[in-house]
């Protein structure tokens, strides 16, 4: 399912340290902007750098040095690196259950199949008119007069499955829409892959040129990065949106093949309301048609760039919104964490390099 395709690649693209192998674990970014687990950065200070006597923390990525203060003890320079609070927003945002929370109490899942007001007799009616599994005790208690309706679950659920397969339907629309959506994702990818397939072959070009347009390249690839993490960041409460749907959808689908008709019954109408509000959400986090892309301009005078040296090109974010691609120096991303926001996603994408 692309839907779900989308969190795991997510997941193994964006979310896993390139030194461990292994999902980020407290992670940190150099100043190259590639991001680390802290523990990571730890062991290559003391193998790469004051294990052989130097002063200075080489990137594995991107060969950049981190100057290391020969004062300063490994775990106070590691500790001072700047947390990639995006980094880990997006963890919090894959590692919880993302669907309705209301839902999963209204659910009673835990709570047994025994009657709570008559001990020991078992929950295995429906009452139609109070939405609700009683006890055969409860249907002469008080559920037996009009308008009250109350049958067996199995007949329950014969009745209701009708609603039931529609629920499903509906979710199944709403993944659907969801998975369209996600084909703007990959295409950005596509567009981003090419445009730093672009900046190599231009950097392979100059590569003995000034040193000065060798910083260029990296400003160039940095503003890939901010441009990239802009845009995670706007698709943020899509991902979390979608991740919802797929949870919702899988446990409903598992209820109705386990046929637990108690769990199932009961979940409908939280489900029902719950899709209603998440339908106008996902349909007011889907971007406009034109799917995001990256392009990379090289400008006219490059080509005469031995002779008079110039600016070497730009970066912009295509088919979005937001005007991303102004003032790049002032970018800063809203966080729910309590730590800095990161300034740029450069490690993000510098990362696949």
């Amino acid at each position: 399912m692309a839907a779900q395709c989308l969190v795991r690649n997510l997941t193994e693209e964006y979310l896993t340290c390139r030194v461990c192998l292994q999902a980020f674990d407290h992670p940190r970014r150099l100043s190259c902007q590639h991001t680390f687990c802290t523990n990571c950065i730890r062991q290559l200070v003391k193998k790469s750098a004051r294990g052989r006597g130097l002063d200075t923390l080489t990137c594995p990525l991107c060969r950049t040095d981190d100057p290391i203060p020969a004062t300063v003890p490994i775990d106070h320079f590691v500790i001072n690196l700047p947390v990639d609070s995006l980094i880990v927003d997006l963890q919090t945002t894959l590692s919880h259950h993302a669907w309705n929370p209301e839902t999963a109490r209204s659910a009673n899942v835990n709570r047994g199949d025994l009657c709570a007001t008559h001990p020991g007799r078992k929950l295995d009616h429906y009452c139609f008119h109070h939405a609700r599994i009683i006890c055969a005790e409860c249907i002469d208690t008080s559920h037996s007069e009009s308008p009250c309706r109350s049958r067996p679950l199995k007949d329950a659920y014969s009745e209701l499955q009708t609603r039931v397969d529609r629920l499903l339907e509906k979710l199944h629309f709403q993944l659907n829409e969801a998975e369209l959506e996600t084909a703007k994702d990959q295409s950005f990818e596509k567009s981003k892959r090419k445009t730093l397939e672009e900046i190599d072959k231009l950097e392979q070009r100059l590569e003995n040129v000034f040193e000065s347009c060798r910083r260029q390249i990296t400003v160039l690839r940095s503003d890939v990065e901010k441009l990239n993490r802009e845009y995670l960041c706007n698709r943020k409460d899509f991902f979390t949106a979608v991740h919802s749907l797929l949870e919702t959808t899988s446990h409903f689908e598992s209820l109705k093949q386990d046929k637990n008709f108690k769990n199932l019954i009961e979940l409908l109408p939280s489900i029902e309301n719950w899709l209603e509000k998440e339908f106008y959400q996902l349909r007011g986090l889907q971007s406009n048609d034109i799917a995001a892309s990256l392009q990379f301009t090289v400008y006219d005078e490059v080509s005469d760039f031995i002779r008079r040296f110039s600016a070497i090109g730009f970066v912009e974010l295509k088919g979005v919104k937001n005007d991303l691609n102004a003032d790049f120096s002032h970018l800063q991303l809203k966080s729910s964490s309590s730590e800095t926001p990161p300034l740029s996603l450069s490690h993000i994408l510098n990362r696949r390099n």
